[in-house]
């Protein structure tokens, strides 16, 4: 599939949600420079208000809302604004949140908002944008951000993983109900990302050796997007990690 005839194209409108910072935010400017249309939102306005210095630099048009996005009445009218914009050709279902805590003793409240973000507010934003796509008939596609922690596990990141794990099947669920549309479903899987996403539980952690920019993953996500894959991956080596340890489930399903 090539750039002009898939889902990245001039003139259309790419949706981002989580938008106000970190990959979201990339995500944002990326498409603003692809001469997308720019839909997006969060909870955060200080950031919203940054990013729309940006797309107001950039000359792109755009609609930018403050919201939560486990608000099904405001994702509706989120929806109604962006489709307003022109077709959405990309969805990115990327607002997340991340708490550490281990599984005896996180908060239910924290379990809760965990699955209400991550998990929920995804299927919220899909089922406000995927519908009018597919009516559009144009090459399109929703890309659900998962992360790495869709097929590994960490100390202290139950909850968190246990949602991205969620986000699985529900993206190849939904590729298998697009069939027939030109509408794809994949799920980005970030590695270590240089943003503030462990900023509330360890302000002060150290980044990892092989973390990557926001902006490098906004660029692997509008490739994969681009190509149809169904699962983008920014870390490569973590497929050995993946086959590790699906190797080892495939043993404990054989009782060795």
């Amino acid at each position: 599939m090539s750039a002009a005839a898939g889902p990245v194209r001039a003139g259309r409108t790419a949706v981002i949600t989580g938008a106000a910072s970190g990959i979201g935010a990339a995500l944002a400017r990326h498409a603003a420079r692809q001469g997308m249309a720019v839909a997006a939102c969060d909870r955060d306005a200080a950031g919203l208000k940054r990013l729309r210095g940006d797309l107001v630099a950039a000359s792109v048009p755009h609609a930018l809302h403050l919201l939560d996005v486990t608000d099904p009445s405001a994702m509706a009218g989120f929806a109604d604004a962006a489709q307003r914009l022109a077709p959405v050709t990309l969805l990115f279902a990327n607002a997340g949140m991340l708490r550490m805590g281990s599984v005896l003793r996180t908060p239910l409240d924290q379990w809760r908002g965990l699955f209400d973000v991550n998990l929920i507010g995804t299927v919220i934003a899909l089922q406000a944008f995927v519908p009018t796509m597919i009516e559009h008939g144009e090459p399109a596609c929703a890309v659900v951000t998962g992360s790495t922690a869709s097929m590994t596990t960490a100390p202290d990141l139950a909850a968190y993983c246990a949602t991205k794990y969620a986000l699985w099947p529900i993206v190849e669920a939904l590729a298998s109900e697009l069939a027939g549309t030109r509408v794809g479903a994949s799920l980005l899987m970030p590695g270590a990302v240089a943003t503030g996403i462990f900023a509330h539980d360890n302000p002060n952690r150290t980044a990892p050796a092989d973390s990557i920019s926001p902006e490098r993953v906004a660029e692997i996500a509008f490739a994969g997007a681009t190509a149809g894959l169904a699962k983008i991956l920014t870390h490569p080596a973590f497929t050995k990690a993946a086959e590790a340890r699906f190797t080892r489930v495939l043993d404990e399903l054989a009782g060795k």
